[in-house]
């Protein structure tokens, strides 16, 4: 759909409204037209469907400029949170790492402790076998 949107080029409201609006401060829909001005041929705006003077009027790449401005801090704060989520990740894989380490070392001491109970099961079964005897 399009517009001549004269009069908007010199005044332009936006009640403050940041990015792209869904509605007009009126509640009404908005929708986006292209220009057909000599001085902004083609050129896309959101504006009022009611069309009144001095309700919703806004370039598109004005507020495709504040949706990436808007987005620009969170983006920033995105960043901070995934580095310091990395360096969780980094603690972590050195806790497994250390825990691996100790699971190794029991598994040895483990193994060390089967064989100790065999031996002293043999020696007791020696001693056992060397009193019958020796008593009868």
């Amino acid at each position: 759909m399009s517009l001549d949107s004269t009069s908007e080029s010199s005044t332009v409201n936006t009640y403050g409204i940041r990015g792209f609006p869904a509605n007009c401060v009126c509640g009404t829909k908005r929708t986006i037209y292209t220009s057909e001005t000599n001085k902004n041929p083609g050129r896309t705006f959101v504006r009022c469907l009611t069309r009144r003077k001095n309700h919703l009027f806004k370039w598109v790449e004005d507020a495709v400029y504040e949706e990436v401005q808007d987005a620009l801090p969170k983006i920033v704060l995105l960043e901070a949170e995934l580095n310091k989520e990395k360096s969780d990740i980094a603690d972590l894989k050195g806790v497994v790492a250390e825990l691996m380490e100790e699971v190794v070392r029991t598994k040895t001491e483990v193994k060390r402790c089967k064989v100790m109970v065999k031996i002293l099961l043999v020696i007791m079964c020696l001693i056992s076998i060397v009193l019958v005897v020796s008593l009868m």
